[in-house]
């Protein structure tokens, strides 16, 4: 990670992929030339087969607003496929989340609908209405945040937020789909209005949400959902959250000085810490495959006054930060700086573990970029 190269126009909305280690100790990387796909206009999202072959990446298609999902072939740059998921206006493309044996992709559109693609054919293989929340006259149904599948593909487990309009909110909820029944079949709710990452450990029945009122503990199975504790202290949606690869340690993001690492064997939490002293803003949590590595994006934002050498408006960067698990602490030297996404909207980690995929726009002179692209870098 101590060298990587960066290519592509400079006003670009953009999903890169560059070098990582994946392991316990730094390596350095040896870039080959970088290809650039264009994928769409706006705010992508990703995820990638479990062989690395293909990224799905959610965009805005066009000004107008149209979701689609837009298929990569990872070893050639070259799209493959193209799926509208909605024609209506002013949509877009929420979470991603990638059955374990990657023969299914789950996407959520708009606040509405739960769509399931096939990835054998690259087809849509089902479009799911979500049930309707609850709410008083006047509201209007929340969005859905995270997606999680569960290790068997045979529940995936939805995160939505609460009903609001302008001047209330109601409480959020968590969804489960059974993928045999094609149906939303169980749901419970939170006690806050705000509901962020879900993750679901190996066994498949321990599940955990952010909300802006704690972390909650369900316990979960495709036809039901029960809560069995919240933790109280900081946790907010605000943040997210991760798991290690085998579910024994869940790494939260909750803001300056509440980060948390909760033991799941004991549901036990230390927190009063932060993974990164002195940047404020951290998000996308992705653990490397070994689990020596977690990584998460740190985001800032500066704003320039008329007058000066530097275009005016807000100006944004963002950048990938390593944090060592078992020495707990950052790892400088693998920080990666993107020079095309400056604000960064998601990131994943190829099965390598050695290949980023960071979502985001670029804001040149504080106007939006009108391209997103995919950029890939192998090392």
């Amino acid at each position: 990670m101590a060298r990587a190269r960066w290519l592509g126009t400079a006003a670009s909305v953009g999903l890169l992929l560059t070098a990582g280690t994946g392991t316990a100790t730094a390596q350095p990387a040896t870039a080959t030339a970088p290809q650039v796909v264009p994928v769409g206009y706006a705010y992508p999202t990703t995820a990638v087969t479990p062989d690395g072959t293909k990224a799905y990446v959610g965009v805005t298609d066009d000004p107008r607003g149209t979701p689609a999902v837009k298929v990569v072939d990872t070893r050639t740059g070259g799209i493959t496929a193209r799926l509208t998921l909605s024609t209506d206006a002013n949509s877009f493309v929420g979470a991603l989340a990638m059955s374990p044996d990657g023969t299914r992709l789950y996407a959520t559109v708009g606040a509405q609908h739960l769509v399931t693609i096939d990835t054998d054919s690259d087809t849509v293989a089902a479009d799911v209405p979500l049930p309707v929340q609850p709410h008083p006259d006047g509201y209007m149904d929340g969005s859905p945040g995270s997606l999680v599948v569960g290790p068997d593909g045979a529940g995936v487990y939805l995160a939505q937020n609460g009903p609001r309009q302008r001047w209330g909110y109601q409480p959020g909820r968590v969804l489960a789909y059974s993928t045999a029944a094609g149906a939303f079949t169980a749901s419970v709710g939170v006690t806050s209005f705000g509901v962020g990452s879900i993750v679901l450990r190996p066994n498949g029945q321990d599940l955990y949400v952010t909300t802006a009122d704690g972390l909650v503990h369900l316990a979960a199975t495709p036809t039901s959902l029960t809560t069995v504790r919240t933790f109280t202290a900081g946790h907010g949606a605000g943040g997210s959250a991760v798991l290690s690869p085998d579910g024994s340690t869940l790494y939260g993001i909750g803001g300056y000085d509440s980060d948390y690492l909760v033991d799941t064997e004991t549901d036990t939490v230390t927190e009063n810490f932060h993974f990164a002293p002195g940047s404020t803003n951290l998000g996308f949590p992705v653990v490397s495959p070994d689990g020596g590595r977690l990584y998460f994006v740190s985001k800032s934002t500066v704003f320039i006054t008329p007058g000066g050498p530097t275009p005016p408006g807000y100006h944004y960067s963002s950048a990938i930060l390593s944090y060592d698990t078992e020495a707990h602490a950052l790892v400088p030297a693998e920080t990666v700086n993107p020079q095309q996404v400056e604000l960064a909207t998601g990131l994943a980690l190829g099965p390598d573990g050695h290949t980023f995929y960071l979502g985001g726009n670029t804001y040149p002179g504080g106007v939006p970029g009108t391209v997103a692209s995919l950029e890939i870098i192998k090392t």
